[in-house]
């Protein structure tokens, strides 16, 4: 991901337009190469012998800098460095300093080298060298110190991608709200999409559209300048769901992007933009608090059965929603659970407004106790028909506890 630092863009008429590289040029194809060959070589050298020869490399060819300097920085998410703390020189540390503060205390010393010499004694260095290289041992677990442990390499033009790619993403990280048009045809990009969507718990209101000819699904995300709870985490969120975009064959984004004291501009991109999906589609794999919620279930009864969401649920009006979870009961039922978190207050607002007092629709709603403790959100819990008969509050998963009546009552119904 790219800092505000590193973003290139113009802003025109309130529009705003992130500097693509090309993925072809020569001179940032051959930049990328050498960046990328440093980075490749860095395992078990320090962070600063990296960020050096990496220095060097940006110093001493041609192209803007800052380019050179964001690509740097994406090699440097792809780099792993040992971060544990060392408790032998923790305890070293601190055993050295309570020593000499103790010896200072006493006033005891006629000038300074009488004091480095006794310093010198309590850590146990003995010849010259060793006391010239007591300074470095001492905060050898700084951040520049900390070793490289591995490098996830790429290619250079895949680099080039990525960059073009963390424009973007940087750009979400100051939205206040994003709209994506989609063509209705591709039912199984879109539900993979939408699993990408959830899996980074954003929630979005889905619509049929009309757009020219085509029958489109128009989705509206918050961005994290909507929100006033843990905005930095779910602007990354919201930032990784555009790399599942790129996966779509036709798309459109409008974003309304607002750095810190200045006006909004609008950013409009498409699948024409020349961006390249730069991962792997989000397929099989199956999130560890799904794993969890599904043992529980699988603990408390065998007449359910539970499966991550996979489907559009049509609502009341001209709405659909994609629930986290569909549950099969043994006698055929079937009904799904949407999970509100509590960055999602106007999201639960608008689905209880949706869903108004009707019980028709077989959709679960379970709200975070955090989001609950909003006044607001409250009183609609309370005034919501809907949410009566089928909605329960969970702390960090939902408990057996809290979903076992409601789906035994929805069992007993149908009887």
């Amino acid at each position: 991901m790219l800092t505000k630092d590193l973003l290139r863009y113009k802003i025109r008429e309130g529009q705003i337009y992130p500097q693509f590289v090309k993925p072809t040029d020569s001179q940032l194809l051959s930049v990328s190469d050498q960046l990328i060959t440093v980075f490749e070589a860095s395992p078990n050298t320090q962070r600063s012998t990296l960020l050096e020869t990496s220095k060097h490399i940006i110093d001493s060819t041609p192209d803007n800098v800052i380019v050179k300097r964001g690509l740097e920085k994406l090699l440097l998410d792809r780099t792993e460095f040992d971060t544990a703390p060392n408790e032998e020189l923790i305890a070293f540390r601190q055993n050295l300093f309570t020593e000499t503060s103790r010896l200072l205390s006493q006033d005891m010393f006629s000038n300074y080298e009488e004091y480095l010499q006794k310093v010198s004694q309590i850590a146990g260095v003995e010849s010259q060298s060793e006391k010239g290289e007591l300074g470095d041992r001492l905060y050898a677990d700084l951040p520049n110190c900390q070793p490289v442990l591995s490098f996830k390499t790429l290619s250079a033009q895949h680099l080039l991608h990525r960059y073009n790619t963390a424009q973007v993403q940087g750009l979400l990280l100051h939205c206040n709200s994003l709209t994506l048009n989609l063509s209705e045809s591709m039912t199984a990009e879109l539900r993979q999409l939408f699993k990408y969507l959830r899996f980074n718990q954003l929630l979005s209101t889905i619509r049929k559209k009309k757009i020219g000819n085509d029958d489109c699904f128009q989705i509206t995300v918050d961005g994290p300048l909507n929100l006033f709870y843990k905005t930095k985490r779910y602007g990354m969120n919201l930032a990784n769901f555009f790399v599942a975009v790129l996966h779509q064959p036709k798309w459109e984004i409008t974003a309304e992007i607002q750095f810190r004291n200045k006006r909004s501009s609008r950013l409009y991109l498409n699948e024409s933009c020349g961006i390249k999906p730069i991962s792997q589609q989000f397929l099989a794999y199956i999130p560890e608090d799904i794993q969890l919620f599904q043992d529980m279930l699988h603990n408390k009864t065998d007449d359910w059965q539970i499966h991550p969401g996979s489907q559009f649920l049509p609502l009341p009006g001209d709405f659909y929603c994609f629930p986290d979870y569909q549950l099969i009961h043994t006698s055929g039922i079937e009904v799904w659970i949407e999970l509100f978190h509590p960055w999602h207050q106007g999201h639960l607002l608008a689905r209880l407004n949706t869903l108004g007092a009707q019980t028709g629709t077989p959709l679960i709603i379970g709200v975070s106790k955090e989001l609950q403790k909003q006044s607001i959100i409250a009183e609609a819990m309370e005034t919501s028909g809907h949410f009566s008969k089928f909605g329960f509050t969970f702390r960090d998963i939902p408990t057996m506890g809290a979903l076992l009546p409601i789906l035994n009552s929805l069992v007993d119904i149908d009887r």
